[in-house]
């Protein structure tokens, strides 16, 4: 009876996963391609301010500790172990550790709102980091965290030309401000470019038809990989 249990519940997790898995294949970037948002995924920004990463001390994590609470609603978008392997990822990749909150005043919420979006850096008490539909890709959940802890895309970089070839004709209509190149004497920018990047979207992203035309490439015309398919 044990055994049959377990078999059961082995089943619906791997129809769980295997559904959930294709649907987020299906939208690939798409959820991180909100219109509204500056970057496609950042809250909280008004203007272009040229910086792969914030520089203003009070928008940086004390001690490199996030402290975070978990919506009970996350589980329908992502999967408990995929949220770990990024805290882990982030751990040992870097002196950024995602711990729980207790009584922390300011933390992350992680939920599922409509699409991915952060804000970059700390902003005081709670702050929301939305992992909704389409958004429970390992590469995606560790891009949204590298906004919440202060990155921005690398694509927006002042020196962009030098790394990255854009095709305006192929950009979707009123997109075209996803694109803006940031201002030199706005600079500051914190580390080389990375083609490799989890912060650089992929080579349709933005565009027209996402099937057939790129909107960027790198500068010696190498494909760009979805954030989706990065792995940290």
């Amino acid at each position: 009876m044990a055994a049959k249990g377990l078999f059961s519940l082995s089943v619906l997790f791997f129809a769980s996963y295997n559904g959930l898995a294709q649907e987020m294949l299906n939208l690939g970037d798409v959820p991180i391609e909100n219109p509204d948002l500056f970057g496609g995924d950042i809250l909280g920004v008004e203007e272009y301010e040229d910086r792969n990463a914030v520089v203003d001390s009070r928008n940086l994590w004390p001690g490199g500790i996030v402290p975070y609470v978990k919506d009970p609603g996350l589980k329908a978008t992502v999967f408990d172990f995929i949220l770990q392997q990024a805290f882990d990822e982030y751990k040992k990749k870097t002196c950024i550790q995602f711990v729980p909150r207790t009584t922390e005043k300011d933390y992350i919420r992680i939920f599922p709102g409509q699409g991915c979006y952060s804000h970059a850096g700390r902003t005081g008490n709670q702050q929301p980091v939305s992992l909704g539909q389409g958004c429970g890709w390992y590469g995606t959940v560790i891009h949204e965290l590298g906004h919440a802890i202060g990155f921005y895309h690398e694509q927006n970089r002042s020196d962009r030309d030098d790394w990255l070839i854009i095709y305006w004709e192929n950009v979707k209509e009123g997109m075209e401000d996803q694109f803006f190149k940031l201002k030199p004497h706005q600079n500051q920018l914190l580390t080389p470019f990375d083609y490799d990047s989890i912060m650089l979207y992929g080579s349709y992203t933005f565009s027209k038809d996402r099937k057939r035309l790129k909107t960027m490439v790198g500068k010696d015309g190498r494909f760009l990989v979805e954030v989706v398919s990065k792995s940290g």
